[in-house]
């Protein structure tokens, strides 16, 4: 789950990015202008935005979803100090998911946001080409179309969770298996795969560092979350001085 936050508030923008990660969804940035938030979102569309009102640009918070629900179909939750019928009338026009005031509770934000992640279209209602089939102990088969494909457990890289599905990464492809995470997590060997978020399980043998200003775990040609919650239990498992 990817969100973008589009304020221009120093201090909102940090509880937003601080709540975020509190909820181990992946922040896909902070923006303060409708000119970056377009130029953002085009170049990788997140699952839900986090937007003020009144920002930066040529354009305003309304206005920008606009222009977004043109191209677009991604929901967004409108965060403002404005109150008034003309402001929330304008915005109301934009079909927003959420219209939340300024000062907002935090409880009330994180319900509001995990509404819309719970509401937000099922991808993967459509059936999968891909599925895992059988599993030895250092490789498995994945049912790719009409036939088996073998792949080493060693090569996989991390997976995701996709839904019910997971997408396995490996150097060179990436699968969609039926399986949900935790599934996959009780297939795989413990002592080489290890969770670093709620939605993404590694293999520790592929990690080239971990990031902890920044709390990300890079991988080849990759950068995963890496999640206060897991973040001590994948230190324990490493060896490192």
């Amino acid at each position: 789950m990817k969100i973008l936050i589009v304020e221009d508030e120093e201090l909102y923008a940090d509880k937003l990015e601080m709540l975020i990660e509190k909820l181990e969804y992946t922040h896909l940035g902070t923006v303060d202008n409708s000119s970056a938030a377009l130029q953002l979102i085009r170049k990788t569309p997140p699952d839900l935005i986090l937007m003020d009102i009144h920002i930066q640009g040529a354009h305003d918070g309304i206005e920008l979803a606009d222009l977004i629900n043109k191209e677009f179909d991604i929901p967004i939750v409108f965060i403002t100090s404005l109150q008034d019928d003309l402001t929330f009338n304008r915005a109301a026009r934009t079909r927003p998911k959420q219209f939340i005031t300024k000062p907002f509770n935090e409880l009330q934000l994180q319900r509001s946001i995990e509404l819309c992640v719970r509401n937000l279209p099922d991808q993967s209602v459509e059936e999968p080409e891909w599925e895992t089939d059988l599993l030895f102990k250092d490789h498995l088969f994945i049912k790719v179309r009409q036939k088996l494909e073998k792949v080493a457990i060693n090569d996989i890289l991390y997976a995701e969770a996709d839904g019910r599905y997971c997408q396995i990464y490996t150097e060179e492809k990436k699968f969609l298996v039926r399986l949900t995470l935790q599934e996959l997590i009780d297939m795989l060997p413990p002592a080489v795969f290890m969770q670093t978020h709620r939605g993404y399980l590694v293999n520790a043998n592929k990690i080239l560092s971990i990031d902890l200003q920044d709390s990300f775990v890079v991988l080849k040609n990759h950068q995963i979350p890496l999640s206060k919650r897991h973040r001590e239990a994948l230190l324990k498992k490493l060896n490192w001085i």
